[in-house]
Parts: C-alpha cells; sequence; structure tokens
C-alpha cells in the first residue's frame, strides 16, 4: 500500500470530462526545489545569531549557550513535528535532538578557543549553517525510504564524530577533575550513540542499553586516560577512536553485517589512528 501524494486530490480524474494526471506530472511537480522551508531558516538564523553574539561579545555571555541550547532543542523538535507528514507521539523526536543540541553547547565553545581574530565571524556564521544543515538530516532521515536518506546519515554521522571529538576534548581543555570528566564523557557518548544506533530500527529500550553501554566504555577509557602522558585534543581523539570503535561494532550487530571482516576493518582504523596520537605525543606536536 503506497502512500498518495497530499498534493493530488482525493478527487481528481472523477469528473467525466477531467482525466487523471499523468504519472510523470506529479512526480515532476514535487520535484520542483522550493527552497530550504521557513521553519528551518528561521532556527537557523537564530542559532547563527546566538553563536555570533557568544562569540563577539566581550565578556562572553555564558549563559547564552544554554540558552542557545534550549532554543535548538525546541526549535529543532518543532522543525520535525512540522516539516515531516509523520505523526511524533510526545517524546518519539527525542532520538533527533540530542544531536542539535550537544552541537550548539560544543561549537561555539571550540571556535572561541581555536580561531582568533578577523576570522571569528565567518567561523560563527558557518558553524550556524552547519546546524541548520544537521537539522535538515534529522528531517531528512525520518523516513528511510526517502531519497535523501543517505545523504543526510551521512551528514547526520560526520556531525557526530565532530561533537563527540570536540566534547571529549572540551573535558581536558576545562580541567575537569577525573569522576565529573568520566561522567560527562559516558552521558555525552550515551547521547551520540542513541543518534548512530536509531538507524537499526531496533526498539527502544535496546537502543538505549546499547547506548548506556557505549557510554560506560568511553568512561572507561576516559578514566584509563587519566593515568597516561596524553591530554587535550590528542586524548580527544582517543577516546573518538573508543566511541568510533564500540558504535561501529554496535550498528554493524543491529544492521547483521557484523562479521570477522567488518571488526577487522575497525579495529585497523582504531590502530592506525591510535598510531597517529602515539607519533604526535612523541613528536611534541600537541
Amino acid at each position: 500500500m503506497t502512500e498518495r501524494d497530499p498534493a493530488t486530490p482525493a478527487s481528481a480524474g472523477s469528473s467525466g470530462d477531467a482525466l487523471p494526471a499523468p504519472p510523470g506530472q506529479a512526480v515532476s511537480r514535487r520535484a520542483v526545489p522550493s527552497g530550504p522551508p521557513a521553519p528551518l531558516v528561521v532556527l537557523t538564523v537564530l542559532v547563527t545569531l546566538s553563536f555570533l553574539m557568544f562569540l563577539l561579545i566581550e565578556p562572553t555571555p555564558r549563559w547564552l549557550l544554554l540558552f542557545t541550547a534550549v532554543v535548538a532543542l525546541l526549535g529543532a523538535d518543532g522543525t520535525l513535528r512540522t516539516l515531516r507528514r509523520r505523526h511524533f507521539e510526545a517524546a518519539q523526536t527525542a532520538p533527533y535532538l540530542f544531536l542539535p543540541a550537544l552541537y550548539v553547547l560544543a561549537t561555539p565553545i571550540v571556535i572561541e578557543h581555536n580561531v582568533r581574530g578577523f576570522l571569528v565571524a565567518p567561523a560563527g556564521v558557518l558553524a550556524g549553517v552547519a546546524f541548520g544543515a544537521i537539522v535538515a538530516a534529522e528531517v531528512a532521515s525520518v523516513r528511510m525510504r526517502s531519497a535523501e536518506y543517505a545523504n543526510a546519515r551521512l551528514v547526520a554521522t560526520a556531525a557526530v564524530y565532530f561533537v563527540a571529538f570536540s566534547m571529549f576534548s572540551l573535558t581536558y581543555i576545562f580541567e575537569l577533575s577525573l569522576l565529573p570528566a568520566a561522567i560527562a564523557c559516558a552521558l555525552i557518548a550515551a547521547m551520540l550513540a542513541v543518534e548512530l544506533l536509531r538507524e537499526g530500527e531496533v526498539d527502544p529500550v535496546e537502543t538505549l542499553v546499547f547506548s548506556a553501554v557505549t557510554g560506560m566504555v568511553v568512561a572507561e577509557v576516559r578514566w584509563m586516560l587519566h593515568y597516561i602522558p596524553v591530554d587535550g585534543y590528542l586524548a580527544g581523539l582517543t577516546l573518538l577512536l573508543a566511541f568510533f570503535f564500540v558504535t561501529g561494532m554496535l550498528q554493524s550487530h543491529l544492521t547483521r553485517q557484523l562479521s570477522a571482516v567488518v571488526a577487522a576493518e575497525y579495529a585497523v582504523i582504531v590502530a592506525l589512528g591510535l598510531g597517529v596520537v602515539v607519533a604526535a605525543r612523541s613528536a611534541g606536536i600537541a
């Protein structure tokens, strides 16, 4: 049973003189790009302005970042419910909201610590546009059979790894003590894992369990790194590699693609990444 095109009235073709529209006509009508939807544009502009205020106002208003995260959370929820032809029950949008909210919390701080001078404003604008792309990807990924699903998941997955690396690194930049840092890494990893593992279309409870397992593993790695002479962005990269390996294996299991070859591929990528960390640490690069 296929879904009726909402642009085609149910009574079309019922008149004796009227003929049903050719199949290609309806397809071409839907294929005409109409530009970004208004709710998404408004949300992107608001978040971009908030990023610029956070980055350009001195002293930096820290409360603004939390306010922007709330706006992003509520705005992304409203955009999902408005733009997708699907009825979301109460908290069904939650898996789609972790990534936008964490992106808003992490990105301006990363820019603040790494970008200087006249590049700050363009970086803030670019970060705001990227936020809009992430929300658009979340909207497009609601339906697995949609034409834009593959590209949407690619954008969302790349954003997950960027946010994970940023947040893990910030636990070192902010010099959090061991226990709060481990708890923060566990929560961050678990929330981002929900975004990756929901693609398996498993029971929500099972997704939460696997996400919690991911958080526990990353927290243990964070605890272990406390006793190893590596910190900052190199430590963040190490935690990202652990997150990548665990979520990759779990996702392969959920999608029934896990095999010895797949496990070996993930292991090789992680080994190469750890080699980069060791080489950079030995060379004193970071």
